[in-house]
């Protein structure tokens, strides 16, 4: 069972780092990467001005450092999205499209390691995606603010990996529900960028509740441990202060359960999946 699960994780990893998927998610995540850097350079005097409260104001070096890695995590926190739907998305749809079903599910190996074993080469790739990014985060930090990266930081890439994870989870989920890849592409993008984004107007407006429970708000724990200002909500009680303990606990036990619920899920549809 491990030598096939190995052997099936290895396989779709080279398949992903070799897909077009993978170079446009590369040179998607450069670019981002590049003007970070040009505007951390060009603006890092007008960080108070990105939180209202600060505005005008002169600022400590470590709420400015604070500020700084905040901006760089809010960006950060969107990357998994996309890198999930690159190669999370048509994961179980493609493989029913593209008829390459007919070869594959014959084969001695179950049903249930073939998903897991596509599923972390999936994450695995996103992680190389992201590391990228929090390479050059790294690098310019210190050129920026020479010393040592806080504790905080430490938080927010563990918190960052849990929500790969999860956004992986839940795309796999939605591609083994659908056929069709351009299905499962625009199913992702509306329910995390606009459902996500109306259920937390309606919550918030209309009954003054933060739906806490929703997977782009737990996912904004990555920027928050800096400071605790979201911009996915319309919260009030925003805070230049790092999130407490148990937001952040809340924001991990809400991504973990997104990530066993859509794996159940997506294996259970998965297993019982016919190919016509």
């Amino acid at each position: 069972m491990t030598n096939r699960f190995s052997i099936t994780y290895s396989y779709y990893f080279r398949n992903y780092y070799r897909s077009r998927s993978f170079y446009l998610m590369l040179l998607l995540v450069l670019l981002v990467s590049g003007l970070m850097v040009y505007l951390s350079f060009r603006y890092l005097n007008k960080l108070p001005d990105f939180i209202p409260q600060l505005k005008g104001k002169a600022i400590s070096t470590s709420l400015k450092e604070d500020l700084f890695l905040y901006i760089w995590a809010f960006v950060l926190s969107d990357l998994p999205v996309f890198a999930a739907v690159f190669f999370g998305s048509p994961a179980i749809s493609s493989e029913i499209e593209n008829r390459t079903a007919f070869q594959i599910f014959p084969l001695p190996i179950g049903r249930s390691v073939l998903l897991m074993g596509k599923y972390l080469a999936s994450v695995s790739v996103t992680l190389v995606i992201t590391a990228i990014y929090i390479l050059v985060e790294v690098v310019t930090y210190l050129i920026v603010f020479p010393g040592q990266l806080p504790v905080t930081f430490l938080q927010s890439i563990g918190l960052l990996a849990v929500f790969i994870f999860s956004i992986s989870a839940f795309t796999f989920l939605v591609s083994s529900i659908f056929k069709k890849n351009l299905y499962a592409y625009i199913t992702v993008f509306l329910i995390y960028f606009i459902i996500f984004s109306a259920m937390n107007i309606v919550f918030e407006l209309i009954y003054s509740y933060n739906p806490f429970f929703l997977l782009d708000n737990a996912a904004s724990i990555v920027e928050r441990v800096f400071v605790n200002v979201s911009t996915s909500t319309f919260a009030v009680n925003n805070s230049i202060q790092g999130a407490s303990i148990s937001s952040i606990m809340v924001a991990l036990l809400v991504m973990v359960l997104y990530l066993v619920v859509s794996l159940v899920i997506a294996l259970l549809i998965f297993e019982n999946k016919e190919v016509k």
